[in-house]
């Protein structure tokens, strides 16, 4: 990193080459699961990204300040088993194919404590299909999440923001890969071994400490909450 690209107003830790080489050094050691707070934590929050909880352990592929945990979640969970109360996940399965999504699952039924729940939120599918087929069909009630921006381009058709939802960054190797609607993620959970599996909605649950959902998301989102 050129020394003239630094600048004394940020922290250094807020550089992407930086967080970059620290995700490289420490993603796959063991030696993170001893940092202070995180044995004696029963939440995990998979995919944090930058909306990191102080009550959760917050695991996440890219390291950043606030995670607790880099990993590579593709090779399982680093912890043992029936050791969670509650697993969280927004917005991060949706990056794996149904094979890696299922692997997953089954890590999170394992370190899950019999009781626990695993909120999964994904993007709805099933929404963006029944609005691109009723607008198809002339239908003017329903919307897009975004459609006002979106529709500004002078090329847009409904297709478009089927095509943004479920192509988003197809490019990149951590782009979508796999869209769910309720159906399919309820199979899949169950054949994933687990027994109770709800639709529930935002901010709403059985655990509250789980409810951290982010109010941005939520227009275009699927939850679900299962149970071993």
């Amino acid at each position: 990193m050129p020394l003239k690209t630094i600048s004394p107003e940020r922290s250094f830790d807020s550089y992407a080459k930086v967080r970059a080489w620290v995700g490289n050094l420490v993603r796959i050691r063991r030696f993170q699961l001893r940092r202070r707070g995180v044995p004696s934590k029963v939440y995990l929050d998979i995919g944090c990204g930058p909306n990191t909880h102080g009550t959760f352990i917050n695991l996440d592929y890219f390291w950043r300040p606030g995670v607790d945990v880099c990993w590579d979640i593709t090779r399982g969970l680093p912890f043992g088993d029936a050791s969670m109360r509650g697993i969280y996940s927004e917005r991060c399965l949706e990056h794996f194919s149904v094979a890696e999504a299922s692997g997953i699952f089954r890590e999170g039924r394992r370190v899950l404590s019999p009781g626990g729940i695993f909120r999964v939120i994904v993007p709805d599918a099933d929404m963006y299909l029944r609005t691109y087929v009723s607008q198809l069909g002339g239908g003017t009630s329903d919307r897009f999440p975004f459609q006002e921006a979106e529709s500004k381009d002078a090329n847009w058709t409904p297709l478009q923001s089927v095509n943004r939802v479920f192509y988003q960054d197809r490019e990149s190797p951590f782009g979508h890969r796999t869209m769910y609607d309720y159906s399919m993620l309820r199979k899949l959970l169950e054949n994933c071994g687990f027994s109770r599996v709800a639709r529930c909605g935002f901010q709403n649950g059985r655990d509250p400490l789980l409810l951290i959902d982010s109010p941005e998301r939520s227009v275009e989102s699927l939850y679900v909450e299962a149970t071993p």
